[in-house]
């Protein structure tokens, strides 16, 4: 294991990949191809914050009365895999709890007025109706699978926007998310490293030929493992549609091959059946997960997943010791009664980004104002629940860096910390590194 010092060119990020609780749920079929589109940010800048607690200012905006700002969200609430996408809302709820409980923003509370539900494919209409009908200010805890038909309608009207960013259409200056800009597909040193740091050879990558997006994160891995061979693909297929469960020959061709490391870009069900089957078939592979941060889901499912990597795009929940804004986010959880899991996570996140761009807008703040402040952060870690993210170029596919990100190892059922030396939580990597560059450690 190398040990490099944290260098001021190399800042942070995150890629989240989605998944789900339990084995109905999504690893990431869009998000999981953020697997190698991950952001990194440059030095953080320094900006003071006005106070905000102090008399109400008149704010003429919507959903801005004397005594609250109103926000709401869409997320897909009713879905066919029993995924918790309306805990996004309970993140940002405990944050806003966190906040009132301290006076409030300039002598007005935060609320969550509206928790939409597009049912898979209603976005639009949700979005339409969150923003002409709920007269919110911000859209704060956006959380979809595949459709986001509503993106288009919140950019137009400038809406500050802040959500769970699994896919492209994240890539809006006034959308503010647990990355920056993804670019599903791109080439990245990141799978390759982790190969060799493992000391696997041989690599089995398989995706869904039916979800264009999936293609694409598979072809990402399989042209990154070709540019940085630290590990050759032995098996390779987009053969198989969403909601399959069979394996076996999959399972049977990476035995000939014999491959012992397994990626996807696949839902959580699939995850699970390959791994079941390696298991049947004796094949001594692990899994790298992108996605699968999932304690329940690991502590029912762990002994099939012994010693395989998970991604964790934020300070993994296991961190010790846990620095301030963990242990801010896991005490207002438990003062909600509420379970943390990833999506609350991304709710709070979503929470504190609009927080900040509140108190960098001042008194007299507007929508646009939050917009604009937010995108000038250099540094934005979500109140320490992030690498970072430098909103002054993360917001399209050509950034210059690439990013940072937690690693957990999965061992007797729960997560340990892998790759980083005591004392860091991140891993960083430049977009144009490859396997001799010195990797980055926050």
């Amino acid at each position: 294991m190398h040990e490099y010092g944290v260098s001021s060119e190399i800042g942070p990020s995150g890629g989240a990949l989605m998944r789900g609780r339990g084995v109905r749920q999504m690893l990431g079929v869009v998000c999981v191809l953020g697997l190698v589109a991950a952001a990194c940010a440059n030095e953080s800048s320094s900006k003071s914050s006005p106070s905000t607690s102090g008399p109400t200012a008149t704010v003429d905006q919507p959903g801005v009365t004397k005594t609250e700002i109103r926000v709401g969200g869409v997320a897909s609430i009713s879905n066919p895999l029993n995924a918790p996408y309306a805990d996004i809302f309970d993140g940002v709820k405990a944050y806003f709890a966190m906040v009132n409980n301290g006076g409030g923003i300039y002598g007005r509370k935060l609320a969550v007025v509206a928790e939409r539900d597009d049912q898979i494919s209603q976005n639009l209409r949700e979005v339409q109706g969150l923003v002409n009908e709920d007269n919110v200010f911000a859209a704060v805890g956006m959380a979809t699978i595949f459709d986001f038909s509503g993106a288009s309608e919140l950019e137009q009207k400038g809406i500050p926007t802040f959500g769970w960013n699994i896919n492209t259409d994240w890539n809006r200056s006034n959308f503010f998310g647990n990355l920056g800009a993804l670019c599903i597909g791109c080439v990245s040193v990141e799978v390759p490293w982790i190969a060799q740091e493992l000391g696997k050879k041989t690599v089995g990558v398989i995706t869904y030929g039916s979800v264009d997006n999936a293609n694409k994160c598979g072809e990402g891995i399989k042209k990154s493992l070709e540019k940085y061979p630290s590990a050759k693909v032995g098996y390779y297929s987009s053969a198989h549609a969403f909601g399959d469960v069979d394996y076996s020959v999959d399972v049977q061709k990476m035995k000939e091959a014999n491959v012992d490391l397994i990626t996807t870009c696949m839902d959580t069900n699939a995850v699970l059946a390959i791994q079941k089957e390696v298991r049947a078939q004796n094949l001594d592979a692990i899994q790298y997960l992108p996605n699968g941060y999932d304690q329940e889901f690991m502590k029912a499912n762990g002994a099939f997943f012994e010693n395989s990597i998970v991604r964790v795009p934020f300070v993994p929940f296991e961190t010790t010791p846990r620095p301030k804004g963990l242990d801010d986010y896991l005490r207002w959880m438990k003062k909600q009664n509420k379970t943390p899991n990833e999506y609350t996570t991304y709710g709070w996140i979503n929470g504190a980004m609009l927080v900040e761009g509140l108190r960098a807008a001042g008194p007299n703040f507007t929508q646009q104002k939050v917009i604009d402040e937010l995108n000038q952060l250099t540094n934005d870690t979500a109140g320490g629940m992030l690498s970072g993210i430098d909103w002054t170029t993360q917001h399209a596919e050509n950034r210059p860096l690439l990013g940072c990100s937690a690693y957990v190892k999965v061992v007797n059922g729960k997560f340990v910390s892998a790759f980083v030396p005591k004392g860091k939580v991140f891993l960083c990597f430049r977009r144009d590194a490859d396997l001799t560059t010195k990797v980055v450690y926050k």
